[in-house]
């Protein structure tokens, strides 16, 4: 399939939306992280490594396959 005018900010656009929301997922992550280590209770560290660390476990894994499969994309 030959790539067309039309399909290129197709594609770009979805990537472009891709990264987007791993990037709010990862700056939430932070946001939620740095305020647990503000707040002194038993369960900061439960938002700290539940909340946080899955928040920027899911932006980083979001990313990093927003990537491969636009690669995938392109070379086949």
């Amino acid at each position: 399939m030959k790539e067309t005018t039309t399909t290129r900010p197709k594609a770009s656009a979805f990537l472009s939306r891709r990264f987007k929301t791993a990037g709010i997922l990862i700056i939430l992550g932070l946001v939620v992280e740095s305020v647990s280590l503000l707040w002194n209770h038993p369960l900061s560290f439960v938002a700290f490594l539940g909340i946080g660390g899955l928040l920027l476990a899911a932006g980083t894994v979001l990313y990093l396959w927003s990537l491969a499969s636009q690669a995938s994309d392109t070379s086949g």
